[in-house]
């Protein structure tokens, strides 16, 4: 019964999830590739590690909830795009956009849409480099292009994207940000970044 009330049981989850793990599958390739040939032609080698994620089904449910969407599988396909996501770390903040660079360089990848957070810092402090590709995923059919978002932001950038979730989300409840809390962050944002421009010139 709970499954009925919720829109998606997790038969259709499994289903919905398979061609986003195929395109996840090929970004992290392509990804791991480009990796592999800065390292063989520079020391200096943008990309600290790489991370990828499916989301659960309880997420896709609720932010289909929070975008007052019908919950199902159906719309979740046609209306999210963050299904299917790997976050790139790089060193630098100028590492950020070499590795966006060749992302848009790669043939047979759809770029959907970018959001620039590292020069346009959400309120609260969060930075990050946002792009969504489009990744051909083939069956014997047809060829359809699945999204993936494509997060890409400095050590700095993530360890406080972590900090901040942590702060926010303590003990599983999304709690309210204080001012006081929220000027704390965008101070310790401030910080690190001073850190990292450090780090950077002695390189």
């Amino acid at each position: 019964m709970e499954e009925e009330k919720t829109g998606i049981s997790q038969e259709e989850y499994d289903n919905l999830i398979k061609p986003y793990e195929e395109a996840l599958t090929i970004i992290q390739i392509r990804l791991d590739s480009l990796n592999a040939e800065y390292r063989s032609r520079s020391r200096e080698y943008p990309i600290h590690n790489i991370q990828q994620r499916i989301k659960s089904k309880p997420s896709i449910m609720k932010k289909l909830e929070k975008k007052n969407l019908q919950v199902s599988a159906t719309v979740a396909r046609d209306e999210l795009t963050d299904i299917a996501g790997i976050r790139v770390i790089c060193y630098f903040e100028d590492d950020i956009y070499s590795v966006v660079s060749a992302i848009r360089k790669q043939t047979g990848i759809l770029v959907i849409r970018e959001r620039d957070y590292v020069q346009n810092p959400k309120e609260n402090g969060y930075k990050s480099y946002h792009i969504v590709v489009g990744v051909p995923v083939y069956t014997l059919e047809e060829t359809q292009y699945y999204p993936v978002e494509v997060q890409i932001r400095t050590i700095s950038m993530d360890f406080w994207a972590s900090m901040e979730h942590r702060i926010c989300y303590k003990n599983g409840k999304n709690q309210e940000v204080s001012d006081e809390k929220r000027a704390i962050l965008k101070g310790f944002a401030e910080e690190l970044r001073k850190i990292e421009v450090s780090m950077y010139k002695q390189t």
